[in-house]
């Protein structure tokens, strides 16, 4: 049994759209009796917000939000770890007065955007989020958080890169953080995609040796890291493409070489 674990955003996903190609290849895979593993720093309802509009598309598991959250074909939570209200807030009250590093986070199925101070630079994500909620209402919530997000205005890796340095010193005994393009994602302590699909093969009997992976940015490299058979593109940053086996220009050139070997 063959398996494919996809990050989302930037690898399958692109501008909230899937290509028909894509698409197509995903569905030849599933003829073939292959598993089809969805792996993102996405929380459930981000997910859901995409693969609502292809129901063709049917994955076998579900790694959301870097590892914290698994969940099977049929919806049920094979593992689930939150982060803290007490950690989550230190996280907020360190970033909530920055002009240039925005947050937002997902709890109780809900996504928020901490009010932002400016919103030039961040304009193509207001819409993405159900609410906005006030900076001073992020404290004392006494809830724990599926996801925690911070984005930096206009795209900026750089800042991207040096603000998950400093998180990673800060926080380094309670959180994993990964950068994702200009995101920077936030999980639980030990919380990766790779531990998460590790999880996986566990449960379904499955074998590293017949696993695949493909994704194109820093929060994929776990995955990389558990199987010889990792795939990313072409044009990804070194850093990225460095850590991978095999390149490729699409996950439709990705299935077609696991389908025919």
């Amino acid at each position: 049994m063959k398996y494919l674990a996809s990050d989302l955003d930037g690898t399958l996903v692109h501008e909230n759209k899937i290509k028909k190609q894509d698409i197509e290849a995903i569905l030849k895979l599933k003829e073939k009796g292959y598993k089809f593993i969805i792996s993102t720093g996405r929380s459930l309802s981000g997910i859901d917000k995409i693969f609502d509009n292809y129901p063709e598309v049917k994955y076998d598991y579900i790694v959301a939000c870097n590892g914290a959250f698994i969940l099977d074909k049929d919806r049920n939570i094979i593992y689930d770890n939150q982060i803290s209200s007490e950690v989550a807030e230190r996280v907020f009250r360190d970033y909530i007065d920055s002009e240039n590093v925005c947050m937002h986070f997902e709890a109780n199925g809900e996504n928020f955007l901490i009010d932002p101070l400016k919103n030039d630079g961040i304009e193509e994500l207001l819409n993405y989020f159900q609410d906005i909620i006030p900076r001073d209402k992020v404290f004392n919530q006494n809830k724990t958080y599926t996801l925690i997000s911070l984005f930096t205005r206009y795209q900026n890796r750089e800042l991207a890169e040096e603000t998950k340095n400093i998180l990673l010193k800060n926080y380094e005994k309670e959180l994993e953080v990964f950068r994702n393009q200009h995101f920077i994602d936030i999980a639980p302590k030990n919380c990766s995609k790779g531990n998460g699909i590790l999880k996986v093969l566990e449960l379904d009997g499955g074998n590293v040796e017949k696993l695949y992976t493909i994704g194109d940015s820093y929060n994929d490299i776990s995955m990389f890291k558990i199987t010889e058979n990792s795939f990313t593109f072409n044009d990804v940053e070194d850093g990225v493409k460095e850590m991978a086996n095999n390149y490729v220009n699409s996950v439709s050139e990705c299935i077609e070489k696991i389908i025919s070997k």
